[in-house]
């Protein structure tokens, strides 16, 4: 389970990173490390520090790890960032894109990677849950963080790009088209307030969020990433699906397959009683760097109807 958990295999991404340098003109000897473009399997990437890095769409997030606990298959696995987790997020760049006007809950954020993303991406309420204590801290510090300066951030470019187009009229054409670009790059940047992604805590088992979480719900998206791995919490999990679902939600699922039970979930998700449908996507909607290893991505809906409802999961067999 440690190496799981460590997210990058050093041995298994060396050969790769070096074919990398050979292929890269631009690459020279003794520099390598500063002029490689960012890749998630980097063999000069320190998966185990208290700090790592994640670029997307230009934006730098900082996810702190917590390392002063021992990690292990059913204790303290929120401390550190899984791949799963960056498949997801990779997996709402590619495939989901634009989610303004959308709401994001994720169950088990671990770290708040996938959540912090789906604010980046506009959603305009976000809802980053895990169990109450710790976790939850440790998904507010990260998340807290990275808004804040995310937030400043882009309020920053938005006032240079106004201002740049908004300028004076002077120049030729190629000044007319700069601020054509600008107007156009303005137009397309979205405003990100630290105020639409919160943190709380959520049981399974008694899936009722905090007064104090002022949208309850029903979401856009449920996003679960690496939650399958514990068989004993499947109908659970399926519980809390439902009750903050409604027909129009989708519910996004990323799992490693470990041998583990994980697919069981989907034997209880599938039955009629439940008033899920499931659909397995293919491996090739998977970010490229990890469509050789054994992951599962799926998407769930309710199935329309008036008699199904959150007691049926708990009475089935």
């Amino acid at each position: 389970m440690e190496e799981e958990l460590r997210g990058l295999q050093l041995e298994d991404n060396a050969q790769g990173t070096q074919q990398n340098q050979e292929q890269d003109p631009k690459v020279q000897e003794g520099t390598a490390t500063a002029i490689i473009p960012w890749k998630y399997c980097n063999v000069y990437a320190n998966n185990r520090s208290p700090e790592r890095l994640f670029l997307f769409q230009g934006q730098s997030i900082f996810i702190q790890q917590r390392l002063d606990e021992k990690v292990t298959i059913d204790q303290n696995t929120g401390n550190v960032v899984w791949d799963g987790a960056y498949l997801m997020a990779k997996f709402l760049e590619s495939h989901i894109g634009n989610l303004q006007g959308k709401s994001c809950l994720e169950l088990g954020a671990g770290t708040g990677l996938v959540s912090i993303f789906a604010w980046l991406l506009g959603a305009t309420q976000v809802l980053a849950t895990d169990l109450p204590g710790p976790h939850t801290e440790h998904v507010q510090k990260n998340t807290g963080i990275n808004a804040r300066r995310l937030a400043q951030e882009r309020r920053q470019e938005i006032q240079r790009h106004e201002k740049e187009v908004t300028g004076g009229r002077e120049g030729g054409e190629d000044a007319r088209m700069t601020r054509r670009r600008n107007r156009q790059e303005r137009t397309r940047m979205i405003e990100l307030d630290s105020d639409n992604l919160s943190v709380a805590p959520l049981d399974w088992n008694t899936p009722v969020l905090p007064e104090s979480v002022t949208f309850q719900g029903p979401f856009s998206y449920i996003l679960c990433s690496e939650i399958l791995y514990l068989p004993k919490f499947h109908r659970a999990l399926l519980k809390t699906l439902t009750k903050f679902a409604d027909d129009h939600t989708v519910v996004l699922l990323l799992w490693k397959q470990r041998g583990l039970g994980e697919e069981r979930f989907f034997d209880i998700a599938c039955r009629p009683s439940t008033g899920w449908k499931v659909q397995y996507l293919e491996r090739s909607v998977l970010d490229a760097e990890f469509q050789d290893q054994p992951y599962g991505v799926a998407q769930m809906i309710r199935i329309p109807t008036t008699s199904t409802s959150s007691s049926s999961i708990d009475s089935s067999s």
